[in-house]
């Protein structure tokens, strides 16, 4: 390399020039420095093309979510879901008249398995009859598509979600990917207390649920098992509790102490006086065809013509005959609350507005029913929801039950704590 002399003038030029560069690199820095310190994390979603791998020989799957819109058929979903014309077409010729594929329920998800090859390798959703939902699982095995052998393979996790509210909490919690009908039984929980809308910037929701995985999807959420809500720097917390009584129809929910948590509206009747609860609220395994389904209700069995009554003030809504339920009728109660009662064999004279205990009907086997009994439901914002939780009164803890209560709490309070002062949304699932 060649090295040639300045002279004192250059030098005095070269040295202006190295200290104006000095100059602007350190205001630059500064600047940029400044730019960091302004700048706040945000959380970026963008819907990526399809995997695609060549010449790897890597086989990667993965799942895709479509969700349902409003008179969508099962076509309609699965061609947005990018699934090829003739696949969809193998589907709906061998399952297109199949009844229970043709309810498809609004706001649901369709999940469809993607090989690596980008054909599709299962189906999975929920039919939506009523009073039932239930699991379809279709697999393609040696180029035919066909009802999943392994239905019964359901797995149910529990899973964490801490969420600070940013502008609403139903929009917060959406965006941290907590179901709908998770959201909708938070609201009830705490209707005694506070309003979920209610929620400001900064406050923070954390909640411990079931969630139910078949083939590593998530596919349904089960119960809430402990909540905790800091509201304008004030906790609220409840825990889900669930005697092993036989016949029970479901938990309820109390706060730290064991105290009753709910005040549920007048929600302090009983719907009928009943034999026995022939099927709770919840996912269950069918019997017989070994598939998973979500009961939205609780069956009382009680003889044919028992007295039906309503279980809180409301409005009569609906009165009439309602597809699979039968004759029902339909109560709009107060914080958003609807109840159902279904399968009876008439009505009552009741009309309008009702009184808490007033007989609207009385017991029966219409519409799709094995024997005589009531199907009653608790709905929030049109969303079913546990209606032991919302619409039905709340026993207070017998003593034996105390015990069971705390190890309970402890356990679900203990996983709630790992979420506390953590001041951003985080998920996690165990």
């Amino acid at each position: 390399m060649a090295v040639f002399p300045l002279s004192a003038k250059h030098r005095k030029y070269a040295l202006r020039a190295l200290a104006v560069s000095i100059i602007l690199v350190s205001a630059a820095y500064i600047a940029s420095t400044e730019r960091t310190e302004r700048v706040r994390p945000q959380r970026v979603e963008q819907n990526l093309p399809p995997l695609s791998w060549g010449g790897s020989g890597v086989q990667t799957a993965y799942w895709v979510q479509e969700a349902v819109q409003p008179g969508d058929s099962l076509a309609d979903v699965l061609a947005r879901s990018g699934m090829a014309r003739d696949e969809i077409a193998r589907i709906t010729e061998k399952y297109g008249g199949e009844a229970d594929l043709r309810h498809l329920r609004a706001d649901q998800s369709v999940h469809v398995l993607v090989g690596g090859d980008g054909g599709a390798r299962e189906v999975q959703f929920f039919t939506d009859e009523d009073g039932e939902r239930n699991l379809v699982a279709l697999e393609k095995k040696g180029g035919i598509w066909r009802r999943s052998a392994s239905e019964a393979d359901m797995k149910v996790l529990p899973t964490l979600r801490s969420v600070v509210v940013k502008t609403s909490a139903r929009g917060s919690l959406a965006r941290a990917e907590v179901p709908v009908e998770i959201r909708e039984s938070l609201s009830g929980i705490f209707a005694g207390r506070f309003s979920l809308d209610g929620l400001k910037e900064g406050d923070a929701v954390r909640l411990l649920y079931d969630s139910l995985y078949f083939h590593g999807q998530q596919v349904a959420a089960g119960d809430i098992l402990a909540a905790e809500v800091v509201k304008g720097g004030t906790s609220y917390r409840a825990f889900y509790y669930r005697s092993d009584k036989e016949g029970g129809g479901g938990g309820n929910y109390y706060d730290e102490d064991g105290r009753v948590l709910q005040e549920k509206g007048g929600f302090n009747i009983e719907p009928l006086v009943y034999t026995r609860i022939s099927s709770p609220f919840g996912y269950r395994m069918h019997p017989i065809l070994h598939t998973w389904r979500l009961h939205t209700g609780i069956d009382y069995a009680a003889p044919q013509g028992t007295p039906v009554r309503a279980s809180a003030d409301g409005v009569i809504t609906f009165k009439g005959r309602k597809g699979g339920y039968g004759n029902a009728v339909m109560i709009r109660h107060a914080n958003g609350v609807e109840t159902l009662y279904a399968h009876l064999s008439a009505f009552s004279q009741a009309e309008g507005n009702v009184r808490g205990g007033e007989v609207i009907g009385f017991v029966g086997s219409t519409g799709r029913s094995t024997g005589p009994h009531l199907h009653y439901e608790a709905r929030i914002n049109g969303q079913p929801v546990n209606p032991v939780s919302v619409a039905l009164p709340t026993p207070e803890l017998t003593q034996a039950d105390k015990a069971a209560f705390a190890a309970q709490k402890q356990k679900a309070d203990a996983l709630l704590a790992r979420l506390r002062g953590i001041p951003v949304t985080v998920s996690q699932s165990d």
